[in-house]
């Protein structure tokens, strides 16, 4: 499975800013980011608060560098323009008296970073001021664009043992560097996912084999051609890409066509990176791996959780460091790898397993303070306070679920247009319009699709099995996106119901992770490439099982034509969802009929009417960038209480 696409829509949204604050007036140090963060007003308020203390004394260098941090980490989290404060009309402010002090050299060189000049007052703030830390962060990306690596893990080293990089931090950069593959390419974004990264690296000798590179330091020209020239990457012209994103992209990519190593993504990229690259993302812990070919990654996901990552900061707090909100907000990050873990030990029976990771998800989520945006994947939404209208049947639902095993169940048929279009109504009633317009399901004209020499034929024959269209069969021709608010919708159906009959408190409709579509499919046949547990597409007489694309192949003989298609193959285009025989756990068709679109998007299972036998098997993938009269969908439900 690539990655949970509503979780990292929380996290990427995330921002550090709902914390409590130091409560006062007096002014507050303000830390690096990297060990305390906290909001926009706080920043706010403490940059008015140094302001009157440097007004008092222009010489008060200390107030000066603290006014210059405050105001520009409000800047940083500033909602607009307008709130921005002019750091320049800061640094012109200060007085000419202090041109020799640590502070006043240092926020010159943040205000004119990568420059030649800027960098000339980082060297000469390190001088006068050697003892003090937080340069270090900046001599580092300084050493390390100047190919000096020796220089840059000695500061690192620095930091490390001034206790710079909270132990819950350090435990979150030594798992995502265990989430990369053998001499993998690691790109990261901030500070929080590098320099400690690179600590663990140079100082305790933890997976030197990653090549751990800081995007935003590649966007500087220098840093960037002699790590292009390392790897053997084309050049990239920075005039060439004068919007930042665009920029930020084309290295990505650069490493995604021409890199020789296996690459991987840092989980706190930003979001329009995963936008971009998402399709071709898989999340391995806390990263993605690049990978233009879709594979299982829920096996190495595993390994990775249960074998190589550290968790003990995660199950109790180690430590009441000022880092502790920091390494809150980027344990977030660990939210969709235990949730995707917490799916594949329900489906899989390890249901100790799965129990063991709810606390441990409400644990992270409650630090961070997002609890309420967790609750929804735990089967605890909050009932929302106006009023809901539904026509859906709980009783019904409950009626089509086949138990797989463990809390894992599985819908009978595909969803049927009768079904969706109960969901559409639902959604018309209660006002859902944009939901409407993202879950249409556009009429597919059948008869264009027919080969010439049929398309003269009555609709008596082409549709003697059921019209595509109609209420029993499955629904086709919508989106991913559309599926997975269908699961959604039944889901808060499901648990606001207060029918009393209804067989579970509280479930999770969703699509199935390909795993669980496979062993679903199977029902016991570990071997068996067809769901009926053979090895063949016929029967004995040579009637096929399933509704497959068989136009080259002879017809059988003494095929009764029943309603219920058993014995042959039974239409030019999708029949009802139940015909032909079910499997072992009571699942129609899922070989043949239409595909079935898994969590992973852009993989579909089981083949369809338009495929051949052999491209039907369990095994077999259906790609699909787009929607198709070939795939729908099946739900399957876990049970949470």
């Amino acid at each position: 499975m690539k990655y949970l696409l509503p979780v990292f829509a929380l996290l990427f949204c995330f921002q550090i800013n709902g914390y409590a604050v130091p409560k006062g007036v007096e002014p507050v140090k303000i830390e690096p980011i990297t060990k305390v963060a906290y909001n926009f007003e706080f920043y706010k308020k403490q940059a008015g608060l140094w302001k009157q203390e440097a007004e008092k004394n222009d010489r008060n260098a200390n107030a000066w560098i603290n006014y210059y941090r405050a105001a520009r980490y409000a800047n940083m989290l500033a909602d607009s323009l307008a709130e921005k404060y002019d750091m320049g009309k800061i640094v012109g402010s200060m007085p000419a008296a202090l041109a020799n002090t640590f502070e006043f050299n240092y926020i010159l060189f943040m205000h004119q970073m990568w420059t030649d000049e800027g960098f000339g007052h980082l060297l000469k703030a390190h001088e006068l001021a050697p003892e003090r830390t937080e340069a270090y962060h900046d001599l580092i990306a300084y050493h390390m664009s100047n190919g000096n690596q020796q220089q840059a893990a000695y500061f690192n080293q620095k930091l490390f043992a001034a206790g710079e990089y909270p132990p819950a931090l350090m435990a979150w950069n030594y798992n995502m560097l265990s989430s990369v593959g053998k001499n993998g390419i690691l790109l990261t974004h901030g500070d929080n996912d590098s320099y400690p990264a690179w600590a663990a690296q140079t100082v305790k000798n933890v997976r030197p084999d990653v090549s751990v590179l800081n995007v935003n330091l590649l966007m500087h020209d220098a840093y960037r051609e002699r790590v292009f020239n390392e790897f053997g990457l084309a050049k990239i012209a920075s005039e060439d890409y004068p919007e930042y994103k665009n920029l930020y992209l084309a290295i990505v990519r650069r490493f995604m066509q021409q890199g020789q190593r296996p690459l991987y993504v840092a989980t706190s990229v930003p979001k329009f990176i995963r936008d971009a690259l998402g399709d071709s993302l898989y999340l391995t812990g806390l990263a993605f791996k690049y990978s233009p070919r879709p594979f299982d990654n829920v096996a190495v996901l595993k390994n990775n959780y249960e074998k190589r990552f550290l968790k003990d900061h995660l199950r109790i707090q180690l430590e009441a460091d000022t880092g502790s909100n920091v390494a809150a907000s980027m344990n977030m990050h660990y939210l969709p790898a235990i949730i995707l873990l917490r799916r594949h030990y329900t489906a899989s029976g390890e249901t100790s397993k799965a129990e063991e990771l709810e606390p441990l998800i409400k644990r992270i989520a409650t630090e961070a303070g997002k609890e309420e945006y967790i609750a929804q994947y735990l089967g605890q939404e909050a009932v929302a306070n106006e009023d809901f209208v539904t026509s859906i049947s709980v009783k019904n639902l409950d009626k089509e679920l086949k138990k797989i095993r463990g809390k894992l169940y599985a819908f009978s048929t595909e969803v049927t247009n009768g079904q969706y279009e109960a969901f559409l109504m639902d959604l018309l009633k209660n006002k859902e319009y944009e939901l409407l317009d993202i879950c249409k399901s556009p009429k597919t004209d059948w008869r264009s699709l027919l080969p010439d020499e049929f398309k003269k034929l009555p609709d008596s024959e082409v549709f003697q099995n059921g019209p595509p269209d109609g209420a029993r069969s499955p629904v086709q021709n919508i989106s991913y996106e559309a599926a997975q608010e269908y699961c959604k919708w039944i889901t808060k159906v499901y648990n606001r119901s207060d029918y009393k009959k209804k067989a579970h408190q509280k479930v999770f409709f969703r699509l199935p992770t390909e795993a669980e579509w496979v062993y679903a499919a199977r029902a016991d046949h570990d071997l068996a490439p067809y769901p009926w547990g053979g090895y063949s597409a016929k029967n004995a007489k040579g009637c096929f099982l399933a509704n497959f694309e068989v136009a080259s192949e002879p017809p059988c003989e003494d095929c009764p034509n029943s309603a219920q298609i058993d014995s042959r193959d039974g239409g030019f285009f999708p029949v009802v969802a139940d015909a032909y025989f079910p499997n072992d756990f009571g699942l129609y068709n899922t070989s043949g009929n239409v595909a079935e679109m898994v969590a992973e998007k852009g993989i579909a299972k089981g083949g369809s009417w338009e495929d051949a036998p052999d491209q039907c098997t369990i095994d077999a993938r259906k790609e699909y960038s787009k929607p198709s009269p070939a795939i729908g969908f099946r739900v399957f439900m876990e049970v949470l209480k």
